[in-house]
């Protein structure tokens, strides 16, 4: 009668009605409880659910954002990047100052543009190599980076540079057609380019593969050590063009800059649904993960909320998204 029983119970149990509620919360989890804080703010701010406060949200997340989306990379591999704030100061500085530069050519506001992207991607490169060749675990690497490139900002620029050009700040504060950001179209334009990279092209298929077996990767003739300084690569490209927008925004190049958005980043990336483990996880998740911080700070500013509670708040969510993961990811 025992067998029977529980015969039953496993039949009913592998039927789809019972297995979609756990692949539901597994899969759109994040977008359920992003949902779910868009409601509750739209119910208890008359402020929130407005066209420009979308707008608005979409502006201040736009650099986390594309920072968050080469973490994603980085991340998917089973690494981390501890250095993206860093780097950001180091762009910064070097960006400003060609950007105030006395009647500069057109091949020097090119330069401004470019520098930090093309130094992003150096100093991603940095990382890429240690983590790859150097076999010292990522979160080591990018832990010593972190100093060593935010002490050389303060060392080349401790003063910041204040002063930019409108020419230089229009990408970070202006608009098409006083509507849209051209700061959210090239954070959506990053969006795009980075899933199609990852769901389209062989580099992407590799990313996974390294992040969900390394060793299985390897001996199936993937170069394990070039698809790690790839992502690294990237990680530190976003960042370059995270800091155009970040310049532009509030007008000046500091050696403080980025100081925290490492955590920021991460903490995007996890919420949303990517897992810390490597090998599973999306673009749209880390979009995902950003807006939801991105509301709650915008929904909690809305409702005076003091900032301590706001980051006990951000605090107690990261830890519920990590544990989110390790149950249901691991199920999964």
């Amino acid at each position: 009668m025992k067998d029977v029983t529980a015969t039953s119970s496993a039949l009913f149990k592998s039927l789809p009605v019972f297995k979609a509620p756990t692949s539901l919360v597994r899969n759109y989890g994040m977008v359920i409880v992003l949902l779910g804080v868009i409601i509750t703010f739209s119910l208890a701010s008359p402020f929130f659910a407005t066209f420009q406060n979308a707008v608005n949200i979409l502006n201040q997340v736009a650099v986390i954002g594309i920072v968050a989306v080469g973490m994603t990379f980085v991340i998917l591999t089973s690494g981390i990047d501890l250095s993206v704030g860093s780097m950001l100061a180091v762009c910064s500085l070097v960006s400003a100052e060609f950007s105030v530069q006395t009647d500069p050519s057109l091949f020097i506001k090119i330069l401004a543009f470019a520098a930090p992207v093309v130094l992003g991607a150096i100093m991603g490169g940095v990382n890429g190599t240690l983590v790859a060749t150097g076999y010292i675990a990522p979160f080591v690497v990018t832990l010593a980076t972190l100093g060593a490139f935010r002490g050389f900002a303060v060392w080349y620029h401790a003063n910041p540079i204040y002063g930019l050009p409108s020419w230089y700040r229009a990408l970070g504060v202006e608009s098409v057609f006083g509507t849209i950001p051209y700061s959210v179209l090239m954070y959506l334009t990053v969006v795009v380019l980075a899933s199609l990279t990852l769901n389209r092209t062989k580099f992407g298929r590799r990313v996974y593969a390294v992040g969900g077996n390394e060793h299985a990767s390897r001996a199936s003739g993937i170069n394990v050590a070039r698809v790690k300084f790839a992502v690294y690569v990237i990680s530190g490209v976003c960042v370059g063009l995270a800091v155009i927008l970040q310049n532009g925004r509030v007008g000046g190049g500091q050696s403080y800059a980025g100081d925290g958005m490492e955590l920021r980043a991460i903490a995007a990336v996890i919420i949303g649904g990517v897992s810390l483990f490597g090998g599973r996880g999306s673009i749209s998740n880390a979009v995902t993960g950003t807006l939801v911080l991105g509301v709650l700070f915008n929904g909690l500013v809305l409702l005076n909320v003091p900032s301590p509670i706001q980051v006990i708040i951000i605090g107690a969510i990261l830890v519920a998204a990590v544990m989110f993961d390790g149950i249901f990811g691991r199920r999964g």
